[in-house]
């Protein structure tokens, strides 16, 4: 109760009285930091700081190159996916740290950090971080509120600038969205979107965690079964605060009652850590999303054509939900930034179709319709980006005609048979009925059956080439996902 009376007496928004009162109660040197790991407020310097502390506090954010460090190491992605006190061992060039991420709700506000400052950390320092980390949320979620209005501008800005019609209507408008987005002029970015759907919704396995392989790794998995970093694992140089100190080996994931991942608060969490890492990840990165999605603007330098690349492991192993990720083409400049936008949509397509057409399988648990997070750059998906293309033109026209084709999905619908899976199957493996029937998990006699059905039914004549190609235009739009 006293802690929490220390912290409670401060003025609303005081964070650097807030640092200098957790400072006394955890016996070490505080940062305040925002989710860009750039420096709030810290406690008055009663010792010489150790040399990372001194750089932070100069420079008035983390060094950009100790930035991507602990991101390459999972550092962030286990400190954005769980609710308490993560340590960072003493490692010989820095003191020991305590770190615990201040959320309101789904929302990461920043993050509190404790450094051995000249003696070693109090022993009740995690809980008193803990406590901390609650009374904090307040005061950062004032700080922060001043700024909504700016962030809500440039947020809105970068979706201005995503739109072609910017471009065509008002190029003075498109110049100072530029600088409100703190884009550059000339400067080359590509465009990344994330989609993130609930795994639970997915079909896969709602339950995962953080590997406790992350630290010492060079990234995390996600493992089914178990929920976000338990209070008891142990990460090589990097550990629960109610755990035993790291060591330098592996250590086993303790199994802890898990949460489902569901609904929309789940969901812009997951986009909360991909936005902090995709800022995090270079100079220049701006975001902005919109529903389950998130664009980012990833700045290119000189030459090179695949900027997003080192981002696309991040959104592959998200610890929570399902992503699909799509990098579009690098634009030369900034009216260039709507096609690399709507290529990199595309991408989220295919992959989502994809993931759609997968089947689950019993021998290969979590497996299944949109079971696994899936990345691409577009130049990976050109055919299948084309024929999405193609499809999105042909299906105003396909509805208004009649045929074959027609009556199966129709009969399809109204009556649940898969006289449209099977045909589908059939010519996805050129007319190998075996394999069809391996992928459809039915006997072979199964398969030959029902397309002779098809053809009596429906006068489905799959000997015909131009009835093959119309039926696969007309499945392929049939089992589209939009």
């Amino acid at each position: 109760m006293g802690e929490v009376g220390e912290l409670g007496g401060l003025r609303l928004g005081d964070l650097p009285g807030l640092a200098n009162t957790v400072a006394d109660l955890v016996g070490g040197a505080i940062t305040i930091e925002d989710p860009q790991s750039r420096v709030l407020a810290y406690s008055r310097l009663e010792h010489e700081p150790d040399p990372m502390r001194r750089l932070t506090i100069l420079g008035q954010e983390v060094p950009r190159w100790r930035v991507h460090e602990l991101r390459e190491s999972g550092f962030f992605r286990t400190l954005w996916n769980t609710d308490d006190v993560v340590r960072l061992p003493a490692d010989g060039r820095y003191a020991e740290r305590l770190v615990i991420a201040v959320r309101d709700g789904s929302e990461v506000l920043g993050s509190l950090w404790a450094a051995a400052d000249g003696r070693p950390l109090a022993e009740g320092a995690a809980e008193a971080l803990r406590t901390a980390a609650r009374a904090a949320v307040p005061h950062l979620s004032h700080h922060r509120t001043w700024g909504r209005a700016a962030a809500r501008a440039r947020e809105e800005a970068v979706h201005a600038l995503l739109e072609h019609r910017t471009y065509a209507e008002d190029s003075a408008y498109a110049a100072r969205a530029a600088r409100e987005a703190g884009l550059v002029p000339g400067r080359p970015y590509a465009v990344m979107v994330a989609e993130v759907h609930p795994s639970a919704v997915m079909g896969a396995n709602p339950f995962t965690v953080v590997s406790a392989e992350v630290y010492g790794g060079r990234a995390a998995r996600a493992v089914p079964g178990s929920s976000s970093l338990p209070a008891s694992s142990s990460v090589p140089g990097l550990s629960s605060a109610h755990g035993p100190p790291s060591v330098p080996a592996p250590s086993p994931v303790s199994p802890v009652s898990p949460v489902p991942v569901s609904g929309s608060a789940s969901e812009q969490r997951v986009l909360d850590v991909l936005a902090l890492q995709a800022t995090a990840y270079r100079p220049g990165c701006v975001t902005a999303r919109t529903g389950r999605r998130l664009h980012v603007l990833v700045p290119a330098a000189g030459g090179e054509t695949d900027p997003a690349r080192g981002l696309l492991p991040a959104a592959r192993s998200v610890s929570r939900g399902v992503v699909f990720t799509g990098v579009g083409p690098v634009a030369a400049d900034l009216s260039g930034l709507p096609a690399s936008r709507e290529a990199a949509e595309l991408v989220v397509r295919v992959l989502r179709e994809r993931a759609a057409r997968e089947p689950a399988t019993g021998d290969r648990p979590g497996t299944g319709p949109w079971a696994v997070s899936a990345a691409a750059a577009y130049d990976e998906v050109v055919p299948e980006a084309a024929l999405l293309r193609v499809l999105d033109r042909v299906g105003p026209l396909w509805e208004t005609l009649s045929g074959p084709v027609h009556a199966m999905t129709e009969h399809d619908r109204a009556h649940g048979s898969a006289y449209g899976a099977t045909v589908a199957a059939y010519l996805d493996a050129f007319g190998d009925t075996g394999v069809a029937a391996r992928r459809l998990n039915v006997h072979a006699n199964t398969l030959r059956y029902r397309l002779r059905r098809a053809r009596q039914l429906f006068g489905l004549d799959l000997d015909d080439p131009t009835v093959r190609l119309l039926a696969d235009i007309g499945l392929r739009l049939a089992r589209r996902t939009r």
